[in-house]
């Protein structure tokens, strides 16, 4: 049947890694602070495919639509698009999440899905929304591989701090590009936690100059970075590629121990 569950923002920092060094500074850091304990748990491969109509019905009409793999099971996934910056935008958001099987089409799952389409806007929509959901196939897809490291705190504070190559593939500009994130994410009751989250985080982003919060959506970021590159822009990334590159070797990047 599926149901809505809340999307909170504020529980879950992204951030890309700038320096090829990244891990290995976040390792240590981690490994060295005294008011804290780090400890691996596991490695996670997780999935997004966003689903879309080749006149991008859905994305025009506000709607994201995504089919993802995570702790070992398939989901579609509705959400309502947002073009309030990341900041801004409130916690508690809700996101439709339906279980499907693998191989599952979302025209198996229309009917589920066209009731939380509905039921998400108050306007009557003039496209027939059980062709689009036909139509839709995958335009966008993000291949997640984690390392994920458990943070206790001296307090009973937990959070997650996953280090992830990232693969992103765009079917519509033909482009792959991959990265390295972090993805940190509170463990721990919200309501007691946030502010053993919130000066955590103020530590990272102190000591750990090789990673910048990611200030957009993973969606927003993944249709950014696969655009279809003019020649300007293709020689502004081979020169931002040449300038990390040059960070990387200095002397001040370099993990000892």
């Amino acid at each position: 049947m599926g149901e809505f569950v809340a999307k909170y923002n504020w529980n879950r920092k992204h951030y890309i890694a700038i320096t090829k060094h990244a891990f290995k500074k976040l390792l240590y850091f981690g490994s060295n602070l005294k008011a804290y304990t780090l400890r691996h748990i596991g490695r996670n491969v997780s999935t997004i495919s966003y689903y879309d109509t080749p006149e991008n019905l859905l994305q025009r009409t506000g709607i994201l639509f995504y089919k993802t793999f995570e702790n070992g099971k398939y989901y579609f996934k509705l959400e309502k698009l947002s073009f309030i910056p990341k900041a801004f935008k409130k916690t508690d958001d809700q996101i439709f999440v339906h279980e499907i099987a693998q191989r599952d089409t979302p025209e198996e799952h229309a009917l589920y899905l066209i009731d939380a389409i509905t039921s998400m806007f108050s306007m009557q929509f003039r496209v027939d929304l059980e062709n689009v959901i036909k139509a839709a196939k995958p335009k966008l897809d993000i291949e997640i591989t984690a390392d994920v490291y458990k943070v206790f705190g001296g307090t009973g504070f937990k959070c997650d701090m996953a280090l992830e190559n990232v693969v992103y593939k765009n079917y519509e500009t033909k482009r792959k590009v991959k990265g390295k994130e972090a993805t940190f994410t509170l463990d721990s009751n919200p309501q007691n936690y946030r502010k053993n989250y919130d000066d955590f985080l103020a530590l990272v982003n102190k000591h750990c100059k090789d990673i910048i919060e990611m200030n957009e959506s993973r969606y927003e970021h993944a249709k950014n970075i696969t655009k279809v590159l003019t020649p300007a822009k293709k020689k502004d990334l081979k020169q931002f590629k040449k300038q990390k590159e040059s960070k990387a070797r200095r002397p001040e990047d370099i993990i000892e121990g």
